[in-house]
C-alpha cells in the first residue's frame, strides 16, 4: 500500500472528486452531509484510502442517466434489432416514411411487465413509471403479474420484462423459472410464454447487466425463448477485490480487502454482497445488494451512503 503522505493526498484528491459529483448533480441523489457521515464509518487513514479508493470508480447512474438508458434499450437496441432484419428483407430498401411507421408499430405492439417476484421490485416500477411519463410510452401497454390477459399477448409482438440490474442472475433465474404468473385463469411460469405464444417476440431489459450474470444465465440452459437485452455490461474488471479490478493497484487488492475486512467484521457488516458479489454501482433511486454492504449498512451506528430495502432490515422503528 501507498505510504502516508501518498494516501492522504489521495484522500483530498477524492474528496474533492465526490464533492465536484454531489454538487454537479452527476450523483443526483446524494448529499454532502450524508457523505460526511458515511466517511465517518472510516477512521484511520488506510481505512479512509480504501473506502474512497471505491468512490473514486465508483459507477453511478442518475435519473437523467436512467431515463436516457431506457429510450435507448427500446428505441435503439430492440427496435433498431427489428429494423434491421426488415431492412435486410428488403435488400436495405426500405424508405423513411415506412421507417416511421416501423417504430410506431413497434409501439403499439409492445407491452411492457415489470419484474416482480416475491417481493415487488421497486425498480422496475420506476423505470415503467419513467418510461410512461417520461418517454411517452403508453401506460395501457404496461402489463403486470396478476392480471396478464390472453388477449393482450395474442395481439402483441413484443414482451419486455424490465428490471434495472442483473448481478448474480439468480433473481432472473428464479422468476423465468419457478415465478408463478396467472393468465386469464390458467398459472404458469414464465418460461411457458413462448410455447403459448409462438409469435411473442420476449426481451428481458435491464439496463446494467453484469458479465458474470449474463454467462450464469446462459449458462443454465434457461434462455429458451428468452432474450437478455441490455444497455450496458459490468465485464469482471468492476469486481473490487478480483484479479482485475479497476478499483485498486494490483499490490492493493488484498491488503484493502483485509483492511475493509477487519472493519465490517468490527461493526458486523458483510464485506460482500449478495451471493459473494462485489460491486460499487448505486442508481438515483437504489443499490442494488451485489454492492459491497458498507455502501448501504445501517447497523451498530454505521452510516449509509445509499439506500435500499436491507438498509433498513436492522433498524428498530
Amino acid at each position: 500500500m501507498a505510504d502516508k503522505d501518498v494516501m492522504k493526498d489521495f484522500i483530498k484528491y477524492a474528496k474533492d472528486k465526490v464533492y465536484f459529483y454531489i454538487e454537479s448533480k452527476f450523483w443526483s441523489k446524494l448529499d454532502i452531509d450524508t457523505f460526511h457521515a458515511w466517511l465517518s464509518n472510516f477512521e484511520s487513514t488506510e481505512e479512509k484510502y480504501c473506502a474512497l479508493k471505491l468512490l473514486d470508480r465508483f459507477v453511478y447512474y442518475s435519473e437523467e442517466d436512467m431515463i436516457r438508458m431506457i429510450d435507448f434499450g427500446f428505441y435503439e437496441s430492440i427496435l433498431k434489432r427489428k429494423v434491421l432484419a426488415n431492412e435486410i428483407s428488403n435488400d436495405f430498401q426500405v424508405k423513411n416514411e415506412t421507417l416511421l411507421n416501423f417504430k410506431r408499430d413497434f409501439t403499439t405492439n409492445t407491452y411492457v411487465m415489470p419484474l416482480l417476484t416475491d417481493n415487488p421490485s421497486e425498480s422496475s416500477l420506476v423505470m415503467a413509471r419513467y418510461l410512461t411519463n417520461d418517454i411517452g410510452f403508453p401506460e395501457k401497454n404496461i402489463l403486470y403479474l396478476n392480471n396478464l390477459k390472453s388477449t393482450d399477448l395474442k395481439k402483441a409482438k413484443n414482451l419486455i420484462i424490465l428490471d434495472d440490474f442483473v448481478g448474480s442472475s439468480t433473481q432472473l433465474h428464479t422468476f423465468w423459472n419457478s415465478t408463478s404468473i396467472k393468465i386469464d385463469d390458467e398459472v404458469i411460469f414464465p418460461k411457458k410464454l413462448k410455447a403459448m405464444f409462438p409469435d411473442l417476440d420476449i426481451d428481458y431489459f435491464c439496463l446494467i447487466c453484469t458479465e458474470e450474470g449474463f454467462n450464469n444465465f446462459h449458462s443454465q440452459d434457461n434462455d429458451v425463448g428468452l432474450r437478455i437485452t441490455y444497455c450496458e455490461m459490468l465485464t469482471n474488471k468492476y469486481k473490487v477485490f478480483g484479479k482485475d479490478s479497476v478499483y485498486f493497484n494490483n499490490e492493493e487488492v488484498e491488503v484493502c480487502k483485509n483492511v475493509l475486512d477487519l472493519l465490517c467484521k468490527k461493526k458486523g457488516i458483510s464485506l460482500l454482497g449478495y451471493k459473494g458479489l462485489d460491486y460499487a454501482i448505486a442508481f438515483h433511486h437504489s443499490i442494488p445488494d451485489s454492492s459491497l454492504p458498507l455502501f448501504y449498512s445501517q447497523i451498530n451506528n454505521w452510516n449509509p451512503l445509499f439506500k435500499n430495502k436491507k438498509t433498513f432490515a436492522n433498524v428498530t422503528i
